[in-house]
C-alpha cells in the first residue's frame, strides 16, 4: 500500500441520468483512495441530473460540478479534462459504477510500476441485478506490465482490451496529443484509445473486475427504438471512429499486424452506411454514397482479410458481392428496398 497518495481526478459526464448518477457518485466517494478531486459535468441535462451533481457537491468538499450546454459526451469530458488539478486522470460513466478497492489497487500499480495507463476488468450489470463477467473472473490481484507497441495492438485488436475511457486511468500529459471528437453519440472512444496508448511508453493491466458496466435497456448504443436520423447519426459516428482507427493503423507500420482486425471493424460499418444512404438519400448529401463508396474501396478488403466470426451469413453475402461488383451491389440494394 502506497501511503502517499497522489491525487486523481475522477471525471463523471453526466446528460439526463437523474434515475443511475447517484448510485455512481456515492461508488465514487466511498473509495478506499481518498485524495480524488471529483469533477461532475452537467451536459445541458432536461431533468434533474444538475440539481442531484448540486447536492452532491454541497455534501462533499471533494465535488466540483460544472454546468454547460449540451455538446454530447467528448466535448463534456474534454471540459472536465482542461479544468482538472490532478496529475492522474480517470472517468465514470454516469450510469455504471465502481468498486470500492478500483483506484487503491490501480494507483498501487500504476505508481509502483511507474507506467502511463493503469486499465483493469470490466463485468456487465444488467436491470435484473445479475453480473456477467466478460472473461475469467479474477480475484487475485495481480497485474502486468506491457510496452507501447504490445498495448496499441491490444487496443487495436479490441477484445479483451477494450477502448473505453472508465476503466483506465492515464497520466494527464497524454492528453495533450488529443482532440476530442465533438458531437459524436457512438464509438466516441474508439477515435482517441489507441492514440493514448500510442504516447504511453507503458501500460498495467490489472484483470480484476473493478469497474460494472451498466447494461441499460434505453442505452444510447442501442440502435433500436431510434427514429431514422439518430439511427443513421449513429450508424455514422461508429464508421468515422473505426475509418480513423483504420487510418492511424495504415500509418504505422508498428502495427500492421493488427491492420485486418481493424479492417474488420470497419469496413462491414462503412458497408452498412453505404446501405442506408442508398436506401434513405433523402437524409444523405447529395452524391454521398458515390464518395463512400470510394472510400470503403480505398479500404481493400478482401476475402483473404475475412474473419468470419465477425460476420452473419446474410453480412457476408453482402460483403461478396460488394467486392465482386460494388455497382451490383448498389443496383441491388435499390432493387431490394422497393
Amino acid at each position: 500500500m502506497i501511503n502517499n497518495q497522489p491525487l486523481l481526478s475522477v471525471i463523471v459526464p453526466c446528460y439526463n441520468v437523474e434515475k443511475y448518477i447517484d448510485k455512481c457518485i456515492f461508488s465514487i466517494v466511498n473509495q478506499t483512495y481518498t485524495n480524488l478531486e471529483i469533477i461532475l459535468i452537467n451536459d445541458g441535462s432536461t431533468d434533474n441530473s444538475g440539481m442531484i451533481c448540486d447536492a452532491w457537491e454541497e455534501r462533499d468538499q471533494r465535488i466540483h460540478v460544472i454546468h454547460k450546454e449540451n455538446e454530447g459526451v467528448s466535448y463534456a469530458r474534454k471540459t472536465a479534462v482542461e479544468s482538472a488539478t490532478a496529475e492522474y486522470i480517470t472517468f465514470v460513466d454516469p450510469d455504471d459504477w465502481i468498486d470500492e478497492n478500483m483506484y487503491t489497487n490501480m494507483m498501487n500499480a500504476l505508481l509502483s510500476t511507474n507506467s502511463d495507463i493503469a486499465q483493469c476488468g470490466v463485468c456487465d450489470a444488467y436491470e435484473d441485478g445479475s453480473i456477467k463477467h466478460r472473461y475469467k473472473e479474477y480475484k487475485d490481484g495481480s497485474f502486468e506490465i506491457v510496452d507501447r507497441i504490445n498495448g496499441v495492438l491490444l487496443i487495436l485488436e479490441d477484445k479483451e482490451w477494450i477502448s473505453s475511457m472508465w476503466n483506465k486511468i492515464f497520466k494527464k500529459h497524454l492528453f495533450d496529443t488529443i482532440e476530442f471528437p465533438k458531437g459524436r453519440v457512438v464509438c466516441e472512444d474508439v477515435s482517441i484509445a489507441h492514440i493514448l496508448f500510442h504516447y504511453a511508453l507503458q501500460t498495467v493491466y490489472l484483470r480484476d473486475e473493478y469497474y460494472f458496466y451498466f447494461r441499460r435497456s434505453d442505452s444510447a448504443l442501442r440502435f433500436k427504438g431510434s427514429d431514422m436520423v439518430t439511427k443513421i447519426k449513429k450508424i455514422n459516428d461508429a464508421y468515422i471512429a473505426y475509418y480513423e482507427r483504420y487510418c492511424f493503423a495504415q500509418q504505422h507500420a508498428e502495427y500492421h499486424y493488427m491492420l485486418n482486425n481493424v479492417k474488420n471493424h470497419v469496413f462491414p460499418r462503412g458497408l452498412r452506411l453505404l446501405r442506408f444512404s442508398i436506401i434513405y438519400p433523402q437524409y444523405f448529401p447529395k452524391d454521398y454514397s458515390h464518395s463512400l463508396e470510394k472510400q470503403i474501396q480505398m479500404i481493400q478488403f478482401n476475402k483473404k482479410n475475412m474473419l468470419k466470426e465477425y460476420y452473419t451469413t446474410k453480412m457476408r453475402l453482402e460483403i461478396f458481392i460488394f467486392l465482386i461488383s460494388p455497382v451490383f451491389y448498389k443496383i441491388l440494394i435499390r432493387l431490394i428496398s422497393k
